[in-house]
């Protein structure tokens, strides 16, 4: 069955709060926006970093992971491209891939180029639109005196 203009309408606007959450990561992240970064996710969110040891269950788990990786990086920038959004439930949760370019420093002062993918999955129960989950996949992390 085709979809209604409302639904049209409420799907657009749906992707671009998405998109904006999206990039409100990347933001809370990067510019150590503890308020902002937090913000995004549900109560209970999975943040998983690719690693049974590195799956984060709520808010309280994220928070702290989120702090020990600003002293442990003090120095990021994230670019996330090549986001591609469906939805589900009738517009209530979605899920997204995207490319995530970043650039860091660590503590030591070494940068580093890291390329890999976001798997998503949004809700907006509380009518906000927030992460549900987070799966990071890294697909190489290279220090910037190893690129030629």
């Amino acid at each position: 069955m085709a979809k209604t203009l409302e639904e049209k309408i409420n799907e657009l606007e749906a992707r671009h709060k998405i998109k904006e959450l999206i990039a409100n990561y990347n933001h809370g992240y990067d510019k150590q926006d503890i308020e902002l970064f937090m913000d995004i996710w549900e109560e209970n969110a999975i943040w998983d970093w690719g690693t049974p040891q590195e799956i984060y269950q709520n808010k309280e788990e994220i928070l702290e992971r989120l702090q020990i990786s600003w002293r442990d990086i003090p120095q990021t920038h994230h670019y996330t491209v090549n986001t591609v959004i469906s939805f589900e439930s009738k517009n209530s949760e979605a899920t997204a891939i995207s490319d995530l370019d970043a650039t860091v420093i660590d503590k030591e002062g070494v940068p580093s180029m890291i390329a890999g993918s976001y798997y998503d999955t949004f809700s907006n129960r509380t009518g906000k639109w927030r992460f549900i989950e987070r799966k990071i996949k890294i697909h190489h992390s290279t220090p910037v005196s190893e690129v030629r």
